[in-house]
């Protein structure tokens, strides 16, 4: 009899359920003109400026450099740069191919006479678009109002803008994401142990990061982004910054559930770092969370000097851990001058993600060589930066 009253229950919230969306379905169809306008969370045509006229151009023509590192993070100069490796690319493709989302692009074919309209929408500001994406947070339609884009064109061109500037970026020196010549390993060391004596191999520093991440409706994908410590949703990268600041190795895209030191041990990152100690003798800082047992590749900070055997290896354990700061400043870099990372990524950029990750360590290490700005770089090796002349002054 308890069975049966069950499935009678049940039987009467479903139809309850059903009716309640007939209702919402008619109370939908029964809208006038102006309802449904009202409704629609969107920017239109005629209430917007002309992309000629924007906002966005009169910061571009004002020269300012405070403004642009303001909207893009990168100076006139560097802005310029950037634009100049872009434009041949991006007046020889379209993305109004495939699904016309952005997402897929072709190379457009030479036609002897020119024909239809020409594009809006230019170099520069496909490229502001991007970089100002990174720069800005919360809901996209903000910069609809920057650059008088529509809310269609704003998300086709910010796709089809950053497939461009990764595949311009990720193989460029300025950008790249690759381990340090032998010989500039053995000048980071120097730079290293000029500042922490006891610190003798030491070039790089790791650590992890975890962006928040959406909520997911499936349980078993929930439990992977799922962080037990701290009660929330995540991805997992790890970087590892050459004490110039520059990412030399990097994790992206991982649940939030893994372990730094399981991600470094997956990911091959233990390996890497192995095989660059058997060739150059170069150590990697890391903090406790990594395994830097039998690890000579590894030196560990810690405020625990109970444990060590001499007076050399507290000193060694202090100094190590006072570099462990610029791990820190590696990640403040990062989240400074991208704060769109501090956004709970939405769960619908499944296929933008890993794109949108490898295009901020490539913009990264491109600011670092283009602008400047950056702690670790100003205060190991500030003689390096773009911006020595502000550091080192000449005496008479």
């Amino acid at each position: 009899m308890e069975g049966d009253q069950y499935w009678v229950h049940q039987r009467r919230m479903m139809m309850a359920a059903a009716s309640l969306m007939l209702q919402n379905s008619s109370f939908r169809q029964n809208l006038d003109d102006e309802g449904r306008s009202r409704r629609q969370r969107v920017l239109p045509r005629s209430a917007l400026l002309s992309p000629n006229a924007s906002p966005w151009e009169a910061v571009y023509h004002s020269g300012s450099d405070q403004a642009m590192i303001t909207i893009t993070g990168y100076d006139n100069r560097a802005f310029r740069a950037l634009l100049e490796l872009f434009t041949p690319w991006f007046n020889t493709h379209t993305p109004w191919t495939g699904k016309q989302d952005g997402t897929t692009c072709k190379k457009l074919k030479k036609r002897r006479f020119n024909t239809g309209r020409n594009r809006i929408i230019n170099a520069s500001s496909c490229l502001a678009l991007v970089l100002t994406w990174y720069r800005f947070r919360g809901a996209l339609f903000t910069l609809q109002g920057w650059f008088g884009f529509t809310s269609t064109h704003t998300s086709v061109w910010l796709r089809f803008g950053r497939r461009g500037l990764l595949l311009l970026l990720q193989n460029h020196h300025w950008g790249r994401v690759a381990i340090p010549t032998d010989e500039k390993i053995e000048r980071l060391k120097a730079a290293v142990n000029q500042r922490h004596p006891a610190l003798v191999n030491v070039y790089c520093v790791a650590d992890g990061l975890k962006l928040l991440f959406e909520r997911h409706d499936d349980l078993d994908e929930q439990s992977m982004y799922y962080n037990g410590w701290t009660h929330d949703h995540y991805i997992t990268n790890l970087f590892v910054f050459s004490i110039d600041g520059y990412i030399i190795h990097c994790i992206l895209n991982a649940p939030g559930s893994m372990h730094d030191s399981t991600l470094a041990s997956y990911g091959g990152t233990y390996e890497l770092l192995e095989a660059i100690y058997n060739r150059t003798g170069g150590v990697c800082c890391v903090d406790s969370a990594f395994t830097a047992a039998n690890n000579p590749f590894l030196v560990k900070s810690s405020e625990n000097f109970s444990t060590a055997e001499s007076a050399e290896e507290i000193i060694v354990r202090d100094q190590a851990t006072s570099l462990r700061q610029a791990a820190e400043w590696g990640m403040r870099a990062l989240q400074g001058a991208f704060p769109r990372l501090k956004d709970r990524i939405h769960l619908e950029e499944n296929g933008e993600r890993l794109i949108i990750l490898k295009l901020m360590t490539c913009l990264y290490n491109a600011r670092i060589t283009l602008v400047g700005l950056n702690q670790l770089q100003n205060t190991y090796v500030p003689h390096w930066s773009v911006d020595a002349r502000c550091f080192i002054v000449e005496h008479p």
